[in-house]
């Protein structure tokens, strides 16, 4: 996918805010999830979308850098995250790969793209259907625990899902590390 298919995808234009972008992203995600009707493969096609675009920093937008990028999350505009856990893990792979296998006892996961360190998962029963985004990020100390953000998007009609009780959760499923 490029750039202009995933802003059409979206019924967006090149002039997009990031606000837009993640707008047009919540009300596509509504449509096309399969609670809502929809279908997995479709659902998957408008979190590419999001996230090429998120990573594509449009010009006129202010869609916030990759996570390489190294800039100093103040710096960044994406939302702060609505909660931040610490997790045990060789690296950020290694941390991306057993929350992907735990997600699947929480919800349905949509994205994951351990270089990036990102994971959507959707969770909750409809009408109160949220999406929660993991973004894990390189450890600060050798043999530290990897810091991982978790941000909880509401996409049905009703509230979505405590997001301290859905970390929770996936927490609790989370894989041991060999070893430990």
């Amino acid at each position: 996918m490029d750039v202009p298919t995933a802003l059409a995808l979206l019924g967006l234009d090149g002039s997009a805010s990031w606000e837009e972008i993640r707008t047009a992203h919540r009300v596509a995600i509504r449509a096309s999830h399969p609670d809502a009707g929809g279908d997995a493969a479709a659902a998957a096609r408008v979190n590419e979308a999001y996230q090429l675009l998120r990573r594509a920093g449009l010009p006129g937008s202010v869609a916030p850098p990759p996570s390489s990028s190294g800039q100093p999350a103040s710096a960044r505009s994406e939302p702060a995250p609505d909660e931040t856990q610490r997790v045990r893990g060789d690296d950020v792979g290694d941390v991306v790969s057993r929350l992907a296998d735990a997600a699947h006892s929480i919800g349905e996961l949509v994205f994951v793209d351990p270089q990036a360190g990102l994971l959507e998962v959707i969770v909750g029963r409809a009408p109160g259907v949220g999406q929660l985004v993991a973004h894990v990020t390189a450890p600060t100390e050798l043999g530290g625990d990897v810091p991982v953000a978790f941000t909880l998007d509401p996409l049905g009609v009703a509230p979505a899902p405590s997001i301290r009780e859905v970390v929770r959760d996936l927490l609790a499923q989370l894989p041991r590390r060999s070893g430990d």
